[in-house]
C-alpha cells in the first residue's frame, strides 16, 4: 500500500474515533434526551415520554428536566407535571421552572432566540435496577403554550449509597 494513502487512512480512522468518543455520554450520565415540540406550541395533551434503564443500585441518581424556549415565550416561569414510573415506583410532582427574573432577563443559557434551562428535579433519588418511563407535560393556564422548542431529561449517577 502507498505510504501516503496508508497514513491518510489511519488519520481518518483516528479522527473518526475521536469524534465518536466526543459524542458519547459522560461516564456518570445514564440518559440524556430532548424531544421537539411540534410547531413550538406545547399543548396540554402533548406529554413527552422518555425511557431510561438503571443498572446500579449502589448509587443515588440525580434527575433533571431540560427545556429550550424561544425569546417569544410569554411568561417568566413554567409549571410542569413530572411522573416517573417503573419497577414498583410511581413519583409524580408539579415542577416550577423560573424562566426570567423580575426585570425580564432570561435565567437560562443562550441567546434571545433559543434559551436552554436545566432544572434539577430529583436529587439523591434511590432507584432500583430496571426500566423507567419519565413523562413530562406542561401545566400552565394556556392549553397551547407558544415558544417552547424542546423538552428533555438528564439522568446522572450520583454519590454512592453508604
Amino acid at each position: 500500500m502507498n505510504t501516503k494513502l496508508h497514513n491518510y487512512t489511519w488519520g481518518i480512522l483516528a479522527t473518526l474515533c475521536m469524534l465518536f468518543q466526543g459524542c458519547s455520554l459522560p461516564a456518570n450520565t445514564v440518559a440524556e434526551e430532548f424531544q421537539p415540540i411540534e410547531d413550538n406550541t406545547w399543548k396540554w395533551a402533548d406529554s413527552k415520554s422518555f425511557t431510561f434503564t438503571i443498572d446500579d443500585s449502589t448509587h443515588y441518581y440525580n434527575l433533571s428536566i431540560g427545556l429550550r424556549i424561544q425569546g417569544t415565550f410569554a411568561y417568566s416561569n413554567i409549571w410542569l407535571i413530572s411522573q416517573i414510573q417503573g419497577n414498583n415506583t410511581n413519583i409524580k410532582n408539579q415542577v416550577p421552572i423560573d424562566i426570567a427574573d423580575q426585570a425580564g432577563r432570561w435565567l437560562g443559557e443562550g441567546m434571545s432566540n433559543l434559551i436552554t434551562y436545566s432544572k434539577p428535579t430529583y436529587i439523591q433519588q434511590k432507584l432500583a435496577p430496571g426500566t423507567y418511563t419519565w413523562t413530562i407535560s406542561q401545566n400552565m393556564r394556556d392549553e397551547k403554550l407558544g415558544g417552547v422548542v424542546d423538552v428533555g431529561i438528564k439522568v446522572e449517577k450520583g454519590q454512592p449509597i453508604l
